[in-house]
């Protein structure tokens, strides 16, 4: 993958027909010895609008080809971004299995801090964001298959781009003109059972723009992947590891239980089945939470989801006069995934309004023995898991659209481009099977068919069958529709050169709708959460922005941008941006950039639905009645949750600013270091139960809900109701590091050429503060959602000899202080994560070209961790696969446009 390019010294001219740009994460900068000097041109990079000869700029770049994309084996954006060292923690489809919010959803996610604050363009334009969430793109959209290089600019760019630039951008370039025919097709298989994958892609071109003075392409490719079950791995199969202080279970079991409550408030749960053990696989005795049953659901979920995607890119240009052309573009893109999870827990808890879910007194299957042991009569509210009906399975459909029509050309001095973007993503989300209605299945159980301590025999399972719902979608889409017009030009002289100055304009108009289906509007869904509101919301943005290059003398140049936003809901901002480049000698450059940032709370963040939840995931106790009542309704309990949007919400502002030094002793060899930082003031978040509780004289008033006092304690406050943990502004965070860029490339020698390249990242800060409070570090350890490690790298040799070309590249992160403690108290250590991939290719056969490949050479499982959000595993980074095997074949016949 690695070193791609012919190496030059720095600030050289970039020649026309670089086919391989530059190397990952390379300081981008290439020559071919065979062109001339009159075959200098000069290109726009991701991070200017202005077109210059020197691809060494004032911003860190970082560019990854075609060829090294084919070298890697990669095959999606999620996957070539997982291998990028300043991207981490981004979703991707494993987090997606059981999150109602996020199915199916991929992100980027530069420095770990979001996926809203990466801005992801095509072909340097935005796209709508994923319609379920609502404030960021997905990767799954992007036509991979057509991608002709990727732009990753580290540096936020908030005055070129947009305002919401703030940790970076990723820009994927896609093919412009294509002339000939290639098919290809790839196929993996992993050594342990699961996560099969296939894939066939073919693009067909006609039309020479100089001869013919127009170009025309389409590029389709198809992909498949089949399910990966956690019981097919050791690593996945349980969720249940108390030694190693591990104890992630559902609170919904077969057999199930007896829910103990007073008024509406849960006292805890009785367990018929206990004495026996309860009914280990999957309902396990714990006892440290008193003896009771709980669900061990690992055992039974798929790790990877299956998944079926199409996607599709047609261009079209047009040479209308010499220095104009009209283009036209398309793309389409439909992905399917089924998520396979537990059976659906029936519980109060699981219904909207607390809906009792009750077994009657004298029923068939009523515990009597059980019952009169521990002080229960009548009717008894139930708690159990639908076995009998089998798991919850869910599709999505994701499907979006993208017309593009623009000009560009020059006319006099001056480059311009303009251009309307419709885009579109529609999301559809299908309860297939395993859901059940709240409503029929109350009815249902007060029949006393149906068993929820054992099997309920033929009539009771048919009985619970009816309850089950129908398939029903929920359906959500995302707008985008936007016109920009940049121009470019040299204006004027300094002593360095000319100047360089570009300025532009854009609007947009962005909306966003949710449209549930009526019984999921109402709530009455066991296991889907509480009602989903129907969404509809949209805003306009404009946007003026100026950029000016400022080569005060040959080794010293200067880039001065501003941005201004107009926000209909926010009013205006205006963001600077400052670069510096020094080279005081061929070998050697410098380079530093300071600018702000800001972001408005996306459509979702102000208008999503309000829903209630409880908190299963954590227990927590009243601060205030506790210590005085020591009532099961008051200590150790779940407490209601309200989330969802918030329309008070203010804007994030930030700033940011990076340094360093690109250094090339020798053609062939390079390095580069530096240092960034960024802070985020007002930033966008909610409060968690232990934060809330350990400073209830601070959010007691604002995020705790309370009833009125009761007659036992007059003199304190009434016991709480629900905590508002809605989307608020929470205070500040900071992060900072070093990006470490190596490279070496060999002469041509008798064995070959080699060459090797390492793209690094190294944490320094990782911090947020409430307002307030001191700051907290993230740093080396579980942080406040996901892990973050200090180091991550991507390495790669590549070796090449005639028709032969081989690779072998290496993934690292290094460990960090794990989520929760053993269970002797003790802190545990995840250990580091390193997985080696090789791979080899033959040319040999004209228009031929056969690939062969080994992912994760060592079969590495991912590293235990007993995070909250884990089986065992965390779904953010680690490859649940395993040694995987694939093989690609691709026969292309193609002319390169004169």
């Amino acid at each position: 993958m690695i070193n791609t390019i012919e190496h030059r010294p720095l600030g050289t001219a970039y020649r026309l027909g670089v086919a391989t740009m530059a190397m990952m994460g390379a300081d981008v900068g290439a020559q071919d010895e065979s062109f001339s000097e009159r075959d200098t041109i000069r290109i726009e990079v991701t991070g200017s609008n202005i077109k210059r000869t020197d691809t060494d700029g004032l911003l860190p770049l970082q560019i990854i080809t075609r060829t090294e994309i084919e070298r890697a084996g990669w095959t999606t954006a999620a996957e070539l971004m997982s291998h990028v060292a300043a991207n981490f923690n981004g979703r991707n489809d494993r987090e997606s299995i059981g999150q109602a919010a996020i199915p199916g959803f991929a992100g980027a996610n530069l420095r770990g801090i979001g996926e809203g604050y990466t801005l992801v363009l095509l072909n340097g334009r935005r796209l709508a964001n994923y319609a379920f969430l609502g404030f960021a793109v997905d990767l799954s959209v992007i036509p991979f298959a057509a991608v002709e290089r990727v732009e990753i600019l580290r540096d936020g760019a908030s005055s070129i781009y947009g305002s919401d630039a703030i940790a970076g951008v990723v820009n994927f370039v896609l093919r412009k003109d294509y002339r000939g025919f290639e098919v290809s097709g790839h196929v993996e298989s992993p050594e342990h059972r699961g996560a099969d994958q296939s894939q066939v892609t073919a693009t067909v071109g006609f039309g020479d723009l100089v001869k013919d003075r127009y170009n025309a392409f389409i590029n389709v490719d198809w992909q498949r992947g089949r399910a990966l079950a956690g019981r097919d791995r050791e690593f996945a199969r349980t969720g249940y590891r108390p030694e190693q202080g591990l104890i992630n279970l559902g609170f919904g079991t077969f057999p199930g239980g007896i829910e103990i409550w007073h008024g509406d408030q849960p006292e805890g749960t009785r367990f018929p089945s206990a004495a026996a053990g309860c009914a280990p696989p999957l309902s396990r005795l714990i006892p440290e939470f008193d003896n009771a049953c709980a669900f061990d659901f690992a055992n039974i979920v798929d790790i990877v989801p299956p998944t079926e995607t199409v996607t599709l890119l047609a261009r079209g240009t047009v040479q209308v006069a010499p220095d104009h052309q009209l283009f036209a573009e398309y793309s389409y893109a439909r992905r399917d995934l089924q998520f396979k999870i537990a059976p659906t827990a029936v519980s109060r808890f699981n219904s909207n309004g607390l809906t009792p879910i009750r077994y009657p007194a004298g029923g068939p299957f009523y515990p009597t023995e059980f019952a009169a042991a521990n002080g229960l009569s009548g009717d008894l509210d139930v708690q159990f898991r639908t076995m009998e009906l089998g798991p919850r399975i869910n599709e999505t459909r994701t499907q979006a659209q993208r017309l593009l029509l623009g000009a560009e050309g020059r006319i006099g001095s001056w480059d311009y481009n303009t251009a309307y973007d419709h885009s579109v993503d529609e999301a559809r989300d299908t309860i297939r099977h395993g859901y059940v209605s709240t409503s029929r299945l109350a009815a249902a159980m007060l029949t006393g068919l149906i068993n929820p301590f054992g099997p309920s025999g033929d009539e009771g399972r048919r009985l619970l069958e009816t309850t089950e719902i129908a398939p029903d979608s929920r359906t959500a889409k995302g707008t985008l529709d936007q016109v920009d017009f940049r121009a470019s030009t040299q204006w004027g002289q300094l002593p360095g050169g000319a100047i360089g100055f570009a300025a532009g304009a854009e609007a947009r108009r962005e909306r966003l709708e949710d449209h549930p289906t009526a019984i999921q509007e109402t709530g009455d869904v066991q296991g889907l959460g509480s009602k989903i509101v129907p969404e509809h919301a949209a805003r306009r943005v404009g946007a003026l922005f100026v950029e000016a290059n400022l080569p005060f003398i040959a080794s010293v140049e200067a880039q001065l941008s501003a941005r201004y936003d107009y926000y209909s809901d926010f009013g205006g901002t205006t963001n600077p941006k400052v670069a510096l480049r020094w080279q005081p000698s061929r070998a050697l450059l410098f380079r530093g950039a300071w600018g702000t940032g800001f972001r408005a709370p996306t459509l979702a963040d102000l208008h999503g639905a309000q829903v209630e939840r409880f908190s299963f995931e954590q227990t927590a106790s009243d601060p205030l009645r506790c210590p005085v009542t020591h009532s099961e309704t008051d200590c150790d309990v779940v407490f209601r949750l309200l989330e969802g949007g918030n329309p008070d919400l203010k804007p994030e502002h930030s700033t940011q600013y990076t340094f360093g030094v690109v250094w090339e002793p020798v053609v062939g060899t390079s390095a580069s270091i530096h240092y960034w930082h960024m802070q985020l003031r007002d930033v966008l978040g909610s409060l968690d139960l232990g934060t809330i509780f350990d400073h209830i004289d601070i959010f007691g008033s604002s995020n705790v809900v309370r009833g009125p006092p009761d007659a036992e304690h007059p003199s304190l406050p009434g016991p709480i109701h629900h905590l508002i943990v809605t989307g608020q502004n929470v205070g500040r965070m900071a992060t900072a590091g070093f990006d470490i860029d190596l490279r070496a490339r060999s002469p041509a020698l008798r064995m070959g050429r080699f060459s090797a390249g390492l793209d690094a990242s190294y944490l320094t800060k990782s911090e947020g503060q409430l307002a307030g409070f001191p700051a907290e570090s993230s740093l080396g350890r579980y942080g406040f959602f996901s892990p973050v490690p200090r180091w991550r790298h991507y390495a790669a040799v590549n070796w090449e000899r005639g028709a032969w070309n081989a690779t072998l590249a290496q993934t690292f992160q290094t460990g960090y202080s794990d989520e929760n403690p053993l269970a002797d108290g003790a802190p545990r250590r995840v250990s580091s994560y390193s997985i080696w991939d090789v791979q080899g290719s033959y040319t040999g056969v004209r228009n031929l070209t056969v690939t062969l490949g080994v992912r994760n050479l060592f079969d590495r499982d991912p590293p235990f961790t007993n995070g909250s959000s884990s089986t065992g595993w965390e779904r953010a980074y680690a490859d649940p696969r395993g040694r995987t095997y694939y093989a690609t074949l691709k026969y292309a016949f193609a002319e390169k446009p004169r």
